[in-house]
């Protein structure tokens, strides 16, 4: 007799679950290191916008045309 037919089978939801759980995982991943590199950026992006600032309200930098 065969036992293999009369196995059961996982569910499919079981495995559309751990499909799932990794995809979710990895868009995680990709947001925290979004954030990260967003994060480690700005303080680069202030400093150059308000020494400009800075520096033109003092009347260091020459007026625009």
């Amino acid at each position: 007799m065969d036992l293999s037919a009369t196995q059961s089978q996982p569910s499919r939801n079981q495995g559309d679950s751990t499909f799932s759980k990794k995809k979710k995982k990895r868009f995680l991943i990709q947001v925290i290191l979004f954030l990260l590199l967003y994060l480690l950026m700005l303080p680069l992006y202030w400093r150059k916008t308000y020494t400009l600032l800075a520096l033109n309200s003092v009347g260091v930098l020459p007026p625009k045309c």
